[in-house]
Formats: structure tokens, C-alpha cells, sequence
């Protein structure tokens, strides 16, 4: 039974005789594809499954929407796409005629359809893929292999440095700096000892590690003369002492200290002249500093005779030395007593610790 409808709508002329249809361009697409089998696969590009098939692309000719087919009721019909307007082709046709389908194959081409590669092409295809995904399987295995490998050289090359056999820096509670002589002995020390009239002060060494100044009172019958020295040793690779870490900054400063010792009990001597001073007497102070010691010696030069009292006391790094000195005799000056200087000269002594202890320490 003939469906009812209205018959689609023909072109308002036919064609011109040049016109190339969709079979001659399949035929053109089909060449073409068989041409360019190896060139239009890449190994390392995207699949060919990936792309969209040749018949979703846009047709050659704008498609018609089908119309609404009456059928009898029981009757299924489907519209196919040889009754559509894209399916039909211009060439000869009668109104009310219905066009055969036209073919798309190429007999040439055996079953192969056209806008598709060949089965050589999908063959080169599958086989660059494979190759593709050898080469990132091998290059993901290289470079596990080189990590695993760089891995053990590191721990096997590694050595954990041995430590030093002696200290290199400040250790805990050791003194950076020491304060400044001049102005730590109080002025309750220099007037008792010292006092004005006639008292100068002169800085000799101020640095940070170290200084020294002196007090001179000349004024007769009293000449006497205060020195104030404070150090800050640093750590040094040869210093070894007892209770000290080698190298140590305390040791450092112990072996001064043992140093400054031996120089009073014995004074070194010239090849050509003796030592001015004797040989001191040495007593040792308890509670104050780490060490402390206070030697008393004297001086003969020229018919004038000089005592001298020297205090020198170590706290950790830190090495103090106040030396106060008194004529007593000769050019009308004197005399002095060797208490008065052992007094003045530990005073001096402990107001320069008590100074440097408030010193900021490591």
C-alpha cells in the first residue's frame, strides 16, 4: 500500500553536467586514503579510534527533516536515509519517482568503505601504536632503574663526617666580650686607693675581646700607678687543660692563666741583664672566680725600690689581671705598704669581674 505524504521537494533545476555528486568524491576520498596509508598515521599521535567517524562529519549537502508518514495502524514504517533529501541523488529521477539508493562502495575497494583507511592502513596503525607504547614502557623502566641506582650510590658513597678532637667555637656560657677597664674599676675603689688630686687615667687597649687601662696618682709623697687588663679568649686548637674541653676557649684562657703563673714565680731573664723584679710571693685567693692567685714582688732600679702586687683571676674565658704598684723609696716618695697595695690592687680586680660577668656569654 503507498504511504501518503507529500513527495519532497526537487531542485528548481537540474544539476549542471559538470557537477561532481558524493559518489565521485567517496571514489576521490577512497584513492586518496589508500594513497596516504603510512602518511596519515603518526606513532606518537592520537588514535584513530579517538576520531570521529567519517559519517559524523558534516554531509555534502544540507539534510531535509523527514515529514510525518501516515501509516495504517498494525504498519511500521521507517523513513531511511535514502528517502531523505541528502539520499537522493540529481541525476536523472521522474516526479513522484522513487530514487534508488545510490552506492557509496568502490567495487575497486573491495569491502572497503570509503572515508576509512584500509585494512594495510589500520594494520600500521595498530602496529605504530604498539611501538609507541613499547617506547614509554622501556623509557618509564630506564628511569626507574636510574633512581633505584642513584639511590644506592648515595648511600653507599656516604660518609658521616667524623666530629673534630677539638672545639672550634664558643661553648655554652663562655664570655663573647669583655667590658671596658677604664670604666669598671668604681670610683669607690679609686678614691680609696688612688685618690684626687693629681689621679690620670689613660686607655691603652679597648677592644671587644680585650682592654687594659692604667691609673697614675703622682703626687708625693705617694706615686703609684694601677694597671687593669681583662681578655676573652677564643677557642685554639692547641690549648689542653685540665677539667676543659681541648681546643676550648676555658682552656685557652687556663693556660694563660698557668703561663702568668710561672712569669711571676720565676721573671724571665735577658741574656744580658737579670730581671728588675724578684721572684714573687704567691698566695692563692679563694672565692673569687674559677682561679685567682696574688703575687707580691720588688723592683730595684736605680737606688729607687718599687713593691708590686699583682691579683690575677679566671672565670671560663675570661682572664683578669690588676697590678698595683707603689714607690717606696728614692726622689722623696714613700713609703707604701704591701697591704694597702694587696687591698687596692684585689679590689680593682673584682670590680673588673664583676663587670665582665654581666658580659654577654656563647
Amino acid at each position: 500500500m503507498a504511504q501518503q505524504g507529500s513527495p519532497p521537494r526537487r531542485p528548481a533545476r537540474p544539476p549542471e553536467s559538470d557537477h561532481r555528486g558524493r559518489h565521485d568524491r567517496a571514489q576521490d576520498r577512497t584513492r586518496r586514503a589508500d594513497r596516504d596509508d603510512w602518511r596519515q598515521f603518526d606513532g606518537f599521535g592520537p588514535d584513530p579510534e579517538d576520531e570521529q567517524p567519517p559519517w559524523a562529519g558534516p554531509n555534502d549537502y544540507p539534510v531535509r527533516a523527514a515529514s510525518t508518514v501516515r501509516r495504517h495502524a498494525g504498519t511500521r514504517s521507517t523513513i531511511t536515509d535514502d528517502d531523505s533529501y541528502a539520499g537522493r541523488s540529481y541525476a536523472n529521477h521522474a516526479p513522484g519517482q522513487r530514487q534508488a539508493p545510490v552506492e557509496l562502495d568502490d567495487p575497486a575497494a573491495g569491502d572497503e568503505r570509503p572515508g576509512r583507511p584500509s585494512r594495510r592502513g589500520r594494520a600500521a596503525a595498530t602496529r605504530l601504536r604498539k611501538s609507541r607504547r613499547r617506547v614509554y614502557r622501556w623509557c618509564g623502566l630506564a628511569i626507574v632503574v636510574c633512581v633505584v641506582a642513584a639511590g644506592i650510590t648515595a648511600l653507599l658513597t656516604h660518609h658521616t663526617p667524623k666530629p673534630l678532637p677539638y672545639v672550634t667555637s664558643l661553648l655554652p656560657g663562655e664570655f663573647k666580650a669583655v667590658p671596658s677597664t677604664c670604666g669598671s674599676v668604681s670610683n669607690t675603689v679609686l678614691s680609696q686607693y688612688l685618690p684626687d688630686p693629681g689621679r690620670s687615667v689613660a686607655s691603652e687597649i679597648s677592644e671587644s675581646t680585650q682592654s687594659q687601662c692604667s691609673f697614675t696618682l703622682d703626687r708625693k709623697p705617694d706615686f703609684l700607678v694601677l694597671e687593669v687588663s681583662a681578655q676573652a679568649y677564643q677557642p685554639f686548637a692547641a690549648a689542653t687543660a685540665a677539667g676543659s674541653a681541648p681546643g676550648s676557649a676555658s682552656a685557652n684562657a687556663q693556660n694563660s692563666y698557668a703561663l702568668t703563673y710561672q712569669n711571676l714565680l720565676k721573671p724571665p731573664r735577658t741574656a744580658k741583664a737579670k730581671s728588675l723584679l724578684s721572684a714573687a710571693q704567691i698566695t692563692t685567693l679563694a672565692k673569687t672566680g674559677q682561679q685567682a692567685f696574688a703575687a707580691v714582688q720588688t723592683e730595684h732600679a736605680d737606688g729607687i725600690l718599687t713593691d708590686v702586687v699583682t691579683v690575677v683571676i679566671r672565670d671560663r674565658n675570661v682572664l683578669i689581671t690588676a697590678s698595683l704598684s707603689g714607690q717606696e723609696s728614692g726622689h722623696g716618695f714613700g713609703p707604701v705598704s704591701v697591704s694597702t697595695l694587696e687591698a687596692g690592687a684585689e679590689a680593682a680586680a673584682r670590680d673588673v669581674l664583676a663587670k665582665s660577668l654581666t658580659e654577654p656569654a656563647a
